[in-house]
């Protein structure tokens, strides 16, 4: 409002604020239905600049300042309460960590290049608190902290890391070769270049 008041009227902000403060409190707003003024002081209330010339302005009755409230606290609590559900809607489901879990920590962003670990860890949980928020405590200082859900992010389990195979299926025959090729590069590991020079040679 200041912009387009000194952009059409000519005016510095100084000198605008005085109307545009008016302008904000003598207009009703979205969600209570009501100006601030009539919300304060239970009068209906305009900027001079909206005044009909003859108008008697002392004609503009009182409302009920009580009434008014109620439905404004009311019209409050029910944007409230759809901004919530609207919110809640979109937001993932939380799968809380239980006691004794082990969770990694999300490193500070300010703090981190992008070749750094994104978290740190492991630390083990204490106490589920409320507000999805955990009391963790580190395994090398035995130090406690306290953190909300969205900094943390459960251990990978070893077996989805390192998943078995099904050996069900496969021969004998391509069992003796999968063998051989793992004990050839087992040989291999651990030797220097010459040595693997003098055995490609003797081969």
């Amino acid at each position: 409002m200041l912009t387009v008041v000194e952009a059409e009227e000519n005016k510095s902000w100084q000198q605008a604020i005085g109307d545009v403060q008016l302008a904000i409190n003598t207009t009703a707003h979205r969600v209570t239905k009501y100006s601030p003024m009539e919300l304060m002081f239970g009068r209906v209330a305009r900027p001079r600049e909206l005044v009909v010339v003859g108008e008697n302005i002392t004609d503009v009755p009182n409302v009920p300042l009580d009434q008014i409230r109620e439905i404004a606290k009311f019209n409050l609590d029910r944007s409230a309460s759809y901004s919530k559900a609207k919110f809640d809607k979109g937001k993932a489901k939380i799968v809380p960590f239980q006691v004794g879990d082990l969770v990694l920590l999300k490193n500070e962003e300010r703090n981190q290049t992008k070749l750094d670990p994104k978290y740190k860890g492991p630390f083990k949980v204490l106490k589920v608190l409320e507000n999805d928020r955990y009391e963790i405590v580190s395994s090398n200082n035995r130090r406690t902290y306290k953190y909300a859900h969205d900094r943390l992010r459960r251990v990978p389990d070893t077996s989805e890391l390192c998943p078995s195979f099904d050996t069900s299926d496969i021969s004998e025959d391509e069992t003796g070769e999968i063998e051989a090729v793992f004990s050839i590069l087992t040989g291999l590991m651990g030797k220097d270049d010459s040595e693997l020079e003098v055995q490609m040679n003797l081969s």
